[in-house]
């Protein structure tokens, strides 16, 4: 059974960051409030032109991270990258719009148990299943 509090983190990226980033194991440093940080055990990210996500990437842990204007930012430490059970496809870019990453510095949050049981991340979004859709940081 998976815990009720385990969050998947979306942000943005090209079709090869997950990979590249599992083997170097760590992501870029993201936008993350502190009580954000708890609960996060995946992350994923979406492309351009991409319909599904396959795979998610464990997340072992942050660092804290300060950027040249001392902007306090999280640094993900990664482990392996799994295979979804089934790939969950995006579903309707309407409902997604405004909710889905844009750029590499956004990102949401999506508990794991309703992303494993949807149909579309669509319908997950439509059902406030996302943090009550509250956007983690657009910069």
């Amino acid at each position: 059974m998976i815990p009720m509090d385990v969050q998947v983190l979306f942000t943005h990226h090209h079709r090869e960051a997950m990979a590249n980033a599992a083997e170097r194991g760590f992501w870029m440093p993201l936008p993350l409030r502190h009580a954000q940080l708890r609960g996060v055990a995946y992350l994923t990210a979406i492309s351009r032109g991409q319909s599904q996500i396959q795979q998610l990437v464990e997340v072992a842990g942050f660092e804290p991270w300060r950027d040249a204007s001392g902007a306090e930012l999280w640094l993900p430490f990664l482990g392996q990258r799994l295979e979804l059970p089934r790939p969950i496809r995006l579903g309707h870019r309407r409902l997604l719009q405004g909710w889905l990453p844009q750029h590499p510095q956004q990102c949401q949050l999506v508990p794991l148990d309703a992303l494993l049981v949807a149909k579309r991340l669509s319908d997950c979004v439509a059902q406030s299943c996302c943090q009550d859709g509250e956007t983690a940081s657009w910069r």
